[in-house]
């Protein structure tokens, strides 16, 4: 069997390979070198995993490989250790490697002691380069720079990160009457220039807004890509070509990136070949280094972080069907929630579809094996049960702020500084406009904060204040899905079950309520 002289070449970065012709300079000379076939990679040299060498490696091992052709020796590895394992198998198989920038190769002892003294200098550069990126980046953190790179719609200019207002598409939903006029010749560049256009920034804002109001990834993309006309793409991951793509782990790990909330971020990622994330915990996050250069808005980042929490516990499932996907299950946000109150378990959900009834229900997982809770409950009547306390727990607020709900409905705090604000304005007579727009703009934001449960700032309330706020049966009955999901899971710690009815509530940082007696206890 003739063997094979195959030609490996290696450039860092796409960028390098397509922008500098490095790579198609290595192949060149490869091949007039004498080598009949190519293998190439677009890796880091002290990666090991690199497709084509794996594949280089692989064909020597099975004895088909006559001479192996490189331009220089950082081009197959920067790693001392591996080389040393590469000139191992070579020699072992009995192949030659050639190496054009410094004439030599392993056919004779002088170009063996030759390539492990290269391999030293190779692995010695990588140290020192390595070391000047480390002193750079610990340079960065302490003047507080912005990091070389940055998510999408923000952009680093002079060290610090600003929206990126670059325009960048023109939906059809905002051409103007006369579009057609655009592809007239005598049409001057000028007012094209003009044509209504979203930016980055937009872009990556409308991305966020989307998200929080489907509440879910899976959901969100499907109508990011719908509404962008997005289409799977082979774009560089991480890339900075802002091909405007997404997939599901890198929506959401765009979405909890603290940059976009005003913050600056290091140490992120592992600084090993990997790049793995690291945990949450272990970031260095620098508070309001822009805070006026954000896409996220006051109190958004926690309301993310509730949402991904939320849908984490409850898993795929919360999510309707695939003709009703951007809306929750009903019920969806008692998974995770309910408990059996003799064993402490999570309990599990299952459901009956017969011809006559179908209905979903909730049951210890040990029962049976460990747990005498048999006796399972249908997930209304938890409900029933929940609003019920609920209800209760309003009454008993109300009573410890010495109040009525049938007679002074609770206020919160911002509402009553609004309703100060405003009556303080309308004791001045006469007409003064920026008194107007302002006293019209105090009654907006009364709306919004009566209007309880439709308002943005849900996030900023207490527990206690959404539960006071709640204290008629007709709230609670006319919430949708999706609002359950976002209000229940708030002020909801755990529903215990036993014998068939449901034992206790327990609500975020507050005590339990007994569902069938209505008592307070511990």
């Amino acid at each position: 069997m003739e063997r094979l002289d195959i030609g490996y070449a290696r450039v860092s970065s796409r960028e390098q390979a397509e922008d500098t012709n490095a790579l198609d300079q290595q192949i060149s000379r490869l091949k007039d070198a004498g080598a009949k076939y190519i293998l190439s990679d677009v890796e880091k040299g002290k990666k090991d995993d690199r497709t084509n060498y794996q594949e280089l490696m692989r064909l020597v091992e099975l004895g088909k490989v006559r001479t192996v052709f490189i331009t220089r020796i950082d081009r197959i590895t920067r790693s001392l250790p591996t080389l040393r394992k590469i000139v191992d198998i070579l020699q072992k198989y009995d192949v030659n490697l050639v190496i054009l920038d410094q004439k030599m190769d392993l056919s004779n002892p002088q170009g063996k002691l030759m390539l492990n003294m290269l391999g030293v200098l190779a692995e010695w550069e990588v140290d020192l380069l390595s070391e000047r990126i480390k002193r750079g980046k610990e340079h960065q953190r302490k003047q507080i720079w912005a990091n070389g790179s940055c998510p999408f719609g923000l952009v680093v200019i002079d060290h610090q990160y600003f929206l990126d207002l670059t325009p960048f598409l023109c939906l059809l939903t905002d051409r103007p009457e006369n579009y057609r006029d655009f592809y007239s010749d005598s049409m001057h560049e000028e007012a094209t220039q003009n044509l209504p256009h979203r930016t980055i920034a937009e872009i990556a804002r409308d991305c966020i807004e989307i998200f929080l109001e489907v509440r879910g990834i899976t959901p969100a993309l499907k109508k990011i890509f719908d509404k962008y006309g997005v289409c799977k793409t082979k774009a560089k991951k991480n890339g900075t070509d802002k091909v405007l793509h997404w997939t599901k782990r890198g929506f959401s790990v765009w979405l909890q990136n603290p940059i976009l909330d005003g913050h600056t971020c290091y140490g992120q990622r592992n600084s090993d070949s990997t790049r793995k994330l690291k945990p949450r915990e272990e970031w260095q996050i620098i508070h309001n280094t822009h805070p006026n250069q954000r896409l996220l808005r006051d109190g958004e980042a926690e309301e993310i972080q509730r949402i991904m929490q939320a849908n984490t516990q409850m898993c795929a499932g919360a999510f309707g069907t695939k003709h009703r996907q951007e809306e929750y299950r009903p019920y969806a946000y008692q998974i995770g929630l309910v408990y059996c109150g003799e064993c402490g378990s999570r309990c599990i959900h299952k459901g009956v579809y017969t011809a006559s009834k179908q209905y979903r229900y909730y049951a210890c997982r040990h029962s049976g094996v460990g747990c005498n809770n048999s006796k399972n409950v249908k997930q209304p009547d938890i409900e029933e049960a929940l609003i019920t306390a609920l209800l209760e727990k309003s009454h008993d607020l109300s009573q410890d702020h010495n109040k009525t709900t049938d007679v002074i409905p609770f206020k919160t705090e911002r509402l009553q500084k609004l309703e100060a604000q405003l009556a303080f304005l309308e004791q001045f007579p006469g007409f003064n406009p920026g008194a107007e727009e302002l006293k019209a703009q105090l009654q907006r934001q009364i709306e919004e904060e009566t209007n309880f449960f439709e308002s943005k700032q849900l996030e900023d309330k207490t527990v206690e204040e959404i539960i006071q706020v709640g204290n008629n049966l007709g709230i609670w009955r006319s919430l949708s899905n999706n609002e359950k999901v976002q209000i229940y899971r708030r002020i909801v710690h755990r529903i215990f079950i036993r014998d068939g009815q449901i034992e206790s509530i327990i609500f975020q940082n507050t005590s339990s309520v007994i569902a069938g007696k209505h008592d307070e206890c511990a």
